[in-house]
């Protein structure tokens, strides 16, 4: 699959900004067409199509807001950016289409059912053909920009005009049926027009809701990151990998295994060739978060004692039993228990075998305290 390049907020929020305002330009055409023919050509079907395009209009101001404040860099309050404004407004798009939808289909039946019916002028089939052309164009024109700066807003968007041209077509079969006998019929495909307009409102309103509710990346796209992350170097395994959509980019956060003896400074260079990789395969993800485990953590260990307790009580049970107090101190927390690593100088003078005999004493006293589970010693000279 190819994939898109990253775009910076900037030059992403100026083409979501110049395609809404194209599309705004055309929405104030349409309005004023279907509205002024629909009107004079006595076409509720045209009429109600015409407040379909005013809702667009109103659509395309919000939207114009949100995608400002889309633009702007994180700050201290939005650390994140502010890129879920475009979310709140796909919510709101999609919340005003299926409020208008419900309106005019039951404007309609109101209609139907008081027999309020018109047999519209024929010229009023052009303006429904009008806006099919625009409508359709409008559509491919917002949906290559929305895939483009990967905005939900800007595809809700796209979606609107996709709808808008269905409900033209619905339009121009309802006033050509009218017009060849059949009264009802001008109502009727009013009243579809608003059902139609009301499953992409609610459909896109749902999809921004998950949005705004952390809703995570798909099943696919996690089984790539995962893959992705085993086949980095050094990583063992992973374990509470998350993730969540903000508008057009994507957020994740992983624990991952490494081997627990590594050193600190290893354990963050596989970290960052991790996000590293996740960062240039996975388009979506701006920003990915790696946690080093040695070991999975997911369930509730006991928490251990921290560094200052464990050297005051090894200090005192050396002291207390007269023995040297180590050059350097490595632990090790693994599996709820605790590994002592303790690292001497070798001595000017002394052989092999009383070496041993201390190590083994030292060690000895150490488990004999309770202060760890294992205690290794290590022997190197000064100048190493």
């Amino acid at each position: 699959m190819k994939q898109t390049a990253r775009l910076d907020r900037e030059t992403r929020g100026r083409i979501n900004q110049r395609v809404t305002i194209v599309g705004a330009a055309w929405n104030v055409l349409l309005v004023a067409i279907k509205l002024v023919i629909g009107l004079l050509g006595q076409s509720q079907a045209l009429i109600a199509d015409a407040f379909h395009s005013l809702a667009d209009l109103l659509n395309d101001f919000g939207l114009m807001i949100a995608m400002y404040f889309s633009r702007q860099a994180p700050d201290e309050e939005h650390p994140y950016g502010h890129e879920r404004f475009e979310t709140l407004a796909a919510f709101g798009i999609g919340l005003l289409l299926a409020i208008n939808g419900i309106w005019l289909a039951l404007h309609n039946v109101q209609r139907l059912y008081h027999g309020e019916l018109s047999t519209p002028e024929s010229y009023t089939l052009f303006a429904a053909l009008l806006g099919i052309f625009i409508k359709e164009g409008m559509y491919h024109y917002t949906i290559r920009a929305a895939r483009l700066t990967h905005s939900p807003a800007l595809k809700a968007n796209a979606w609107d005009h996709r709808s808008d041209a269905i409900s033209s077509i619905v339009v121009f079969i309802g006033i050509a049926g009218t017009l060849m006998g059949m009264p009802y019929l001008d109502a009727t495909v009013a009243i579809l027009v608003g059902l139609m307009v009301l499953r992409i409102g609610a459909m896109t309103a749902w999809e921004a809701l998950q949005e705004l509710v952390d809703r995570g990346l798909g099943p696919e796209q996690l089984a790539r990151i995962r893959k992705l992350i085993t086949g980095v170097e050094g990583v063992t395994d992973l374990h509470l990998l998350k993730t969540r959509r903000m508008g057009p980019q994507a957020l994740a956060e992983v624990h991952i295994e490494v081997a627990p003896r590594l050193s600190v400074s290893e354990g963050h260079q596989i970290a960052e060739r991790v996000r590293r990789t996740l960062l240039e395969a996975v388009p979506d993800l701006s920003e990915a978060t790696i946690h080093i485990d040695p070991e999975n953590d997911e369930t509730d260990a006991p928490l251990l004692p921290p560094r200052s307790e464990v050297e005051l009580r090894l200090q005192r049970a050396l002291a207390e039993h007269r023995l040297p107090q180590p050059e350097n101190l490595l632990l090790h927390y693994q599996s709820g228990r605790l590994l002592l690593e303790l690292c001497y100088f070798l001595p000017a003078r002394g052989s092999l075998d009383e070496l041993q005999l201390l190590a083994t004493e030292i060690r000895d006293t150490l488990l004999a305290s309770g202060i760890a589970q294992d205690v290794q010693i290590l022997w190197r000279s000064e100048t190493a």
